[in-house]
């Protein structure tokens, strides 16, 4: 684990922390949209197609009308409802064209779409067109975008590259937007089998574009709405027909789990990197709950529960994705950082039990087995001595017995 891991603090008190906090964000956005929408309203019509409209009254969303759309009815879409629109989006200063898009279907509020496009969807009316001015904060953000990237167009898993100049922290983008019409999303439950695994493929390609891009709690919110549709209705998923007695296939109820299993799984790396733990280890759970032998479940599995410091239970999980996925390098090497991991904690657990009880003192030094030099002149001199003072003494006892 890197020492940027370490270092995160848990976040996830609730297991949806990611999803207050956006909400958040989201009401507050939507109040200052409903302030500006009541403005623009009470403005006269002359007035509108000519002046460029600061919508979040920062000056880093600007909205000019080219068209006036259908006002008669007074409504304008909604968070979650499908927009059918064309958009084609510029670098402002250069005029290159980033990306552009005709007749696409888009979920409004699912960041399927730059933020800036997004929150201008709800200011427009059927068949408006208008122009924007879009501060970096509402398109790349600090990442940017560079040649070569994906452009993470809604609807395609494998999106193509962006081939223009690159795109900084600072880059302002002009982007074109039609809005043609909308429709309410549909329940869930309605929906043919097949659908569903589009929208939440869709919607899991999109998560992993903005998981790319260092955002995971954009790509939780996707993961979240891909398993809204995904999830099983009450009685299991059927193919909705007239009658309501034809059951699906157990492939196609089998290709559905397995969609929902990579969700959870992609949900689960997404909420490690924000640091929301409790509510990562409860996706991967899900998924081990479905396939216990899930390696890339049991791998997540065992970086969650070491980031939250349950090391034991994390080499337990990294043993068991070895063992599932043995040629896995990933899994080997997880398993490999766990036992060191370990090895250290045994070794500190010793110095302080021996510390507790007292025997860590240091040893005695062992007596030389050869006397050095400095020592053995030392011994010389006294025994030299000796002798001399044992010959005094012969010599003076001699001497008196002659007398």
């Amino acid at each position: 684990m890197s020492e940027a891991e370490r270092t995160l603090v848990d976040k996830s008190e609730s297991s949806s922390f990611e999803d207050l906090a956006s909400a958040a964000a989201q009401e507050i956005e939507e109040a200052k949209l409903a302030e500006v929408a009541a403005a623009e309203k009470d403005r006269p019509a002359e007035t509108k197609t000519e002046e460029w409209q600061d919508v979040l009254g920062s000056g880093s969303l600007l909205k000019k009308s080219l068209k006036q759309g259908d006002e008669s009815t007074g409504l304008r879409p909604h968070r979650s409802d499908i927009c059918r629109i064309s958009y084609e989006v510029k670098i402002r200063d250069s005029g290159e064209i980033v990306e552009k898009r005709d007749q696409v279907k888009i979920y409004l509020g699912d960041n399927e779409i730059l933020q800036g496009l997004d929150l201008a969807l709800t200011l427009m009316y059927k068949g408006e067109e208008c122009l924007l001015q879009i501060a970096p904060r509402f398109a790349y953000g600090d990442i940017g975008l560079k040649p070569g990237e994906s452009l993470g167009l809604v609807g395609e898993v494998d999106s193509p590259k962006y081939s223009g100049p690159a795109i900084d922290s600072d880059t302002w983008l002009e982007a074109r937007l039609e809005l043609h019409d909308w429709t309410e999303e549909p329940e869930h439950e309605t929906l043919p089998i097949a659908e569903r695994m589009e929208t939440g493929i869709r919607r899991r390609a999109r998560g992993n574009w903005w998981y790319g891009r260092g955002e995971p709690q954009l790509a939780v919110q996707l993961y979240r709405r891909a398993l809204d549709v995904l999830d099983e209705s009450e009685g299991g998923i059927t193919d909705p027909t007239p009658s309501g007695d034809i059951a699906p296939s157990s492939d196609a109820l089998k290709a559905l789990l397995e969609e929902r299993m990579r969700v959870h799984n992609n949900m689960a790396a997404a909420q490690l990197k924000a640091g929301a733990y409790d509510a990562a280890l409860q996706a991967v759970t899900r998924v081990l709950s479905c396939q216990p032998s899930n390696a890339k479940a049991l791998y997540r599995k065992s970086r969650i529960l070491s980031a939250m410091g349950r090391n034991s239970e994390a080499l337990e999980a990294a043993r068991a994705a070895a063992a599932a996925a043995p040629d896995d390098a990933g899994a080997r090497k997880e398993l490999q950082r766990c036992e060191q991991k370990a090895t250290r904690d045994r070794s500190v657990e010793r110095r302080l039990a021996k510390r507790m009880l007292g025997t860590d003192q240091p040893k005695p030094a062992s007596p030389d087995k050869k006397p050095s030099r400095a020592k053995m002149l030392v011994w010389g001199s006294l025994l030299l001595s000796l002798l001399v003072g044992v010959a005094s003494v012969l010599v003076y006892r001699y001497k008196m017995q002659e007398h």
